[in-house]
């Protein structure tokens, strides 16, 4: 059924086209803008010669009525709808918040006691919670801005995402985050200890969601996560700052669709709309 339907991860550093077994990553950026975006798209269906039937496409920020209310990650696409923008188009296309695409594709099926969630670690943070099978919305549907999360540092209040977000660490070190892998991947010291540092906040601010919540278990996605060691900062900072009779050894994991999650429970977003 899917193999109708494209879904879209669309990301502060790339864009993730999801058709089946096709698919292809694009990059973006702070200067992507709705021209890039269409054309992108246009040609990824002509290349394949693909017969479309909609998009699920999903988008790191809030979204209401079909339209992105604010991106700060993309800030040219604040404001855009593809129900104006793209009305050419002969197909539906459905926005979803990211992060909640990725909670619908990994806890779309569970339990009616389960309580839980998806925090997904890009280019800044996100989170989508369910509490008793049910989502935790908020009073706007806005419920999850983890990357807002307060934490002191240095003397002053920094936002999660400029401590544990990939572009805002890469950033830190005045590097692209392309570079800040490379020189991860060859050891350069200096970037491994911002990287252990953002997993250990990132984990700090985790034990403190698993205190509240009391979670039946967290996943956790995003090519952050496989930066040297930032998933092994993650882990030790969070089981130290948990409540020890709340912490067990598969509390937090991966998620279990790896880096098509978010294209995929955007897909079913649309689908179950």
């Amino acid at each position: 059924m899917n193999n109708q339907f494209l879904g879209i991860d669309l990301g502060g550093t790339k864009m993730l086209l999801v058709y089946g077994k096709i698919q292809q990553k694009i990059p973006t950026g702070k200067e992507f803008n709705r021209e890039n975006f269409k054309s992108a798209i246009q040609n990824f269906i002509k290349k394949n010669q693909l017969n479309i039937q909609g998009i699920g496409l999903a988008v790191p920020g809030l979204v209401q009525n079909n339209k992105i209310v604010e991106c700060d990650v993309l800030p040219n696409l604040k404001g855009w709808s593809p129900d104006q923008d793209w009305n050419d188009l002969p197909f539906k296309v459905f926005l979803s918040n990211d992060i909640k695409a990725a909670l619908s594709q990994e806890y779309g099926d569970v339990e009616d006691s389960f309580t839980g969630g998806v925090i997904m670690v890009g280019t800044g943070i996100g989170a989508a919670l369910i509490s008793d099978s049910k989502p935790m919305l908020g009073a706007d549907g806005w419920a999850g801005e983890m990357g807002y999360f307060p934490i002191q540092y240095k003397g002053e209040v920094k936002r999660l995402d400029e401590l544990s977000g990939g572009q805002y660490m890469a950033d830190r070190l005045g590097m692209t985050s392309q570079e800040m892998v490379l020189e991860a991947s060859i050891g350069n010291q200096k970037v491994l200890e911002v990287i252990r540092e953002g997993g250990y906040y990132l984990g700090l601010a985790l034990a403190g969601l698993i205190n509240l919540l009391n979670p039946n278990e967290i996943s956790i996605g995003g090519g952050t996560i496989r930066l040297p060691g930032y998933w092994e900062a993650l882990l030790d900072s969070c089981q130290k700052n948990v409540i020890p009779q709340l912490w067990k050894s598969d509390m937090v994991q991966k998620v279990k669709s790896g880096e098509q999650i978010v294209a995929l429970g955007a897909i079913k977003r649309m689908l179950q709309s």
